[in-house]
């Protein structure tokens, strides 16, 4: 290469550098995601037919549908309120699901259980976005309390916030999902939120990833989530997401709706999979940040988390499990069947806590997975 070529080179190679780089991050925050439940929002005007009864009110029904008596409910509901024992009603619970008339297991079983068509909720308030873009108006939809937007798809509120065990507030943990969060977070790798953007004190463009760690979430010895802690990006492509955001008065929202897939934890949910995803995060002055996840989520998945807890689990913590599988399968809203019409998926709406961390980004690309 001759002098002047030399010179045209490094001319041009100067020029290359001082122009700036277009979509280049000037900015990155990092998440460990804390706390993350159903977004729920009970209240005394939510249930207009009331509560589900208690678990062993709701056994008492199965049994007089399985044929017993009534002098034989009654004696049962009497030794209950005496404290003492019913190993004959618990045999009967435990196999009240019938297919050609022989018992069977209900919590693998559950449409071979009698439907008590438990009622769902009512209320008009609900978190959420409007997912299908039906407008304020759409029947049986929610308004949002803290938005007021209205329009709301939230359709596995609907389906459980009747259930003791999934009545709750942001702040007064519904029963289940504290049960669960309990057993998650110390068991299953934590989940990441990246927020990326040229200046994230400024309303922009920005970019949210969404990811699944190596470790687990780091706590302090009373169990709360501990800050600033460092965790590293699992590389595998099954729980690697990436979407197009703004950031608007502190507040990060989705502006492209894809698919979001992160790998659970058996004990709720093998796979956690929202499609259609919609995302509100605040990012807050003290560095946390909490905000919803929406989407329409498979619904059956959902059902096989809560019947995995079986007959102890169904009288300690959830209530009624063959129950859930009616409401889940009667409130899904999307996805039907193209043979049968049932929809597969429901809508859901979860609210998330997290605080701030280090993150070392996958150090390699992993085997491309496919997500049909």
């Amino acid at each position: 290469m001759s002098r002047r070529q030399l010179t045209r080179a490094a001319l041009v190679s100067l020029s290359l550098a001082c122009v700036p780089l277009a979509n280049v991050a000037a900015e990155t925050r990092h998440f460990a995601i804390s706390w993350f439940a159903q977004a729920t929002y009970s209240n005394d005007h939510d249930c207009s037919r009331g509560v589900h009864p208690a678990v062993e009110e709701v056994y008492l029904r199965y049994a007089a549908k399985l044929g017993a008596t009534p002098q034989q409910v009654a004696e049962w509901r009497r030794k209950i309120m005496n404290g003492d024992e019913v190993r004959d009603l618990d045999e009967l619970i435990m196999n009240r699901g019938r297919i050609d008339g022989k018992p069977v297991n209900p919590y693998t079983h559950p449409a071979a259980v009698v439907d008590l068509s438990l009622p769902g909720l009512d209320g008009k308030d609900g978190f959420g976005f409007d997912l299908d873009g039906k407008g304020p108006d759409q029947p049986g939809s929610f308004q949002d309390p803290e938005t007021k937007q209205r329009g709301v798809d939230h359709n596995l509120y609907r389906a459980l916030g009747c259930t003791r065990a999934f009545r709750g507030s942001l702040d007064s943990r519904p029963t289940y999902w504290a049960w669960a969060w309990g057993q998650l977070k110390d068991s299953q790798p934590a989940w990441l939120i990246t927020v990326d953007g040229a200046d994230l004190s400024k309303d922009g463009p920005v970019t949210i990833a969404i990811e699944r760690a190596y470790e687990y979430l780091r706590s302090n010895s009373d169990g709360s989530p501990r800050l600033d802690m460092a965790y590293r990006v699992d590389p595998d492509l099954r729980s690697r997401n990436k979407f197009n955001g703004e950031l608007r008065n502190g507040v990060v929202t989705i502006t492209e709706h894809g698919n979001l897939r992160l790998l659970q934890n058996p004990l709720v949910s093998p796979e956690f999979k929202l499609s259609n995803l919609h995302l509100r995060l605040e990012l807050k002055p003290d560095r946390t940040a909490r905000g919803f996840m929406a989407g329409y989520q498979p619904w059956r998945p959902i059902y096989w988390g809560i019947a995995g807890v079986g007959f102890g689990g169904e009288q300690q913590v959830t209530g009624d499990v063959p129950g859930f599988y009616y409401l889940l399968k009667r409130y899904a809203d999307a996805d039907p069947d193209p043979v049968t019409g049932q929809n597969e998926s429901i809508s859901a709406t979860y609210y998330i806590e997290a605080v701030p961390a280090f993150v070392k980004p996958a150090e390699a690309p992993a085997q491309q997975v496919s997500r049909r």
